[in-house]
């Protein structure tokens, strides 16, 4: 077991003074772990942990497998803790299949144990058969290529980690372990039922690649380490590129991004910077978000069309405005049309929080497009704040007739979920003074009175 020792060694599985809790469900595969690891307790000076979980799906006979391992880990003198768990009650809670309550039961049961006995490390018996197969089937399953990466050697898990040390071997090899140690299994019966997928990949699929590679499994898993290796590298790229998008972390999260920003990255790191926007939504990768939505989501960045919409599962939104792309579970909340009346000296809050204020002033200098000054004959008193109507159009400062606002609002590339609610000043007669950071009306400071009306417009979230 040389090349274990080594396979350990490489990925830093297992350091000395550490409490290894072994899974072990009573097949050749578990209980040469656990006997491998067994034989390290003392050059190492590892506390072993033996924890096997009776799913009850099989009756006795798989109550027998637990009790079993109890008797063998007495034999090794290695510490046992067992259990029983519901499937089926688990399965008819959650919805899912069998092979998945059961392991979501098992695994929460070692995070448990783990947490019981202060574990570091918890440790798999699946081989390099196993990863062969997961790898045949993810590949079947996804047009991802990374996807297709196979069981990892290690992972987080509880107080320390996972570690699968025996995916350099082979079963056969696990099976002669077993042999010349007399180490006596049990065989679960249900993997022969080709109902299950892997069962099936194992009897008809896997034998005929490895007859045309016989090499298969070790380059399988030299693969999986790579796409690891380099799926790592791109996501701490992509890290970097969600940092320069805008996030919300509130009750309703949502990422915006400028598309000409996004587009000078590698088509590579789009992707990835994709998915993890979408782990970030989600909160996990959903199965549902396919390649085909991958694909209408990049169609919709290279479109010509300046306002489009996307539905992604769960009520996941793309919205694209011109440059910008804002990916939310729901639309913005729109206040709607607004009329509201505004005298000299008062100040009106509209419906998205920001304000407007009206004040007389002897000053002509206008300090941005978010104050209008004009002299005050020039408009009929009280003045109009509201959102604009079929038809709106204003006379630009220094324009000769009249332009419409919504052909304002297209040239300035206003989202097009802002239109509506973009306010706007008249006076009482109805001509439009000022729409509101982007067009002024009017040459209305060329006049002698010494007399002029100030608007200012401020909205207080950006305070």
């Amino acid at each position: 077991m040389q090349v274990v020792q080594s396979f350990i060694e490489k990925h830093q599985l297992l350091q000395a003074n550490q409490t290894v809790v072994v899974a072990v469900s009573g097949g050749p595969d578990s209980l040469a772990l656990l006997h491998y690891l067994n034989q390290l307790k003392a050059t190492m000076n590892l506390r072993i942990v033996a924890v096997s979980v009776d799913h009850g799906l099989r009756g006795e006979t798989s109550l027998e497998d637990l009790r079993y391992v109890e008797k063998l880990s007495a034999e090794w003198e290695v510490e046992f803790v067992g259990t029983t768990v519901d499937v089926h009650s688990y399965k008819e809670q959650t919805g899912g299949g069998t092979q998945e309550a059961a392991r979501a039961l098992r695994y929460h049961f070692f995070e448990q144990v783990m947490n019981q006995v202060e574990g570091d490390v918890l440790a798999l018996g699946h081989h390099g058969d196993d990863q062969a197969e997961t790898m045949m089937m993810q590949m079947v399953r996804s047009v991802r290529p990374e996807s297709v990466r196979g069981m990892p050697v290690s992972r987080p898990f509880s107080l320390g980690k996972l570690i699968r040390p025996f995916l350099c071997l082979e079963k056969e090899e696990l099976l002669r372990y077993c042999a010349l140690h007399k180490i006596t299994y049990k065989l679960d019966e249900t993997n022969q039922h080709t109902d299950y997928t892997r069962n099936a990949f194992r009897k008809y699929v896997m034998p005929f690649f490895k007859e045309q590679n016989p090499k298969l499994n070790k380059h399988l898993q030299l693969m999986s380490e790579r796409v690891r290796d380099n799926q790592q590298y791109l996501e701490s790229q992509a890290e970097q590129v969600l940092e320069t998008m805008e996030m919300s972390y509130k009750n309703e999260p949502f990422v915006k991004f400028s598309i000409r920003c996004f587009l000078t990255h590698p088509l590579a790191l789009q992707r990835t910077t994709f998915h993890l926007i979408l782990n970030y939504l989600y909160g996990y990768q959903k199965e549902e978000v396919s390649y085909m939505h991958e694909e209408v989501f990049f169609k919709l960045l290279h479109e010509d069309k300046p306002n489009a919409e996307l539905n992604l599962p769960n009520g996941l939104k793309v919205i694209r405005s011109y440059d910008e792309v804002r990916l939310t579970f729901s639309k913005l909340n729109q206040p709607g049309a607004f009329t509201k009346t505004l005298y000299i000296g008062d100040t009106i809050e509209l419906p998205d929080g920001s304000i407007v204020t009206a004040e007389w002033t002897t000053d002509d200098r206008e300090l941005d497009l978010f104050e209008y000054i004009c002299d005050s004959y020039h408009v009929k008193l009280p003045l109009i704040v509201r959102t604009r109507r079929p038809g709106d159009r204003i006379s630009p400062r220094g324009m000769d007739g009249s332009k419409k606002v919504k052909d304002i609002f297209i040239d300035q590339k206003v989202p097009t979920d802002r239109r509506e609610d973009w306010p706007l000043v008249t006076d009482s007669d109805g001509h439009i003074l000022w729409l509101v950071g982007l067009k002024k009306g009017g040459d209305c400071v060329n006049g002698k009175s010494d007399t002029r009306l100030r608007l200012q417009y401020k909205n207080i979230r950006d305070t």
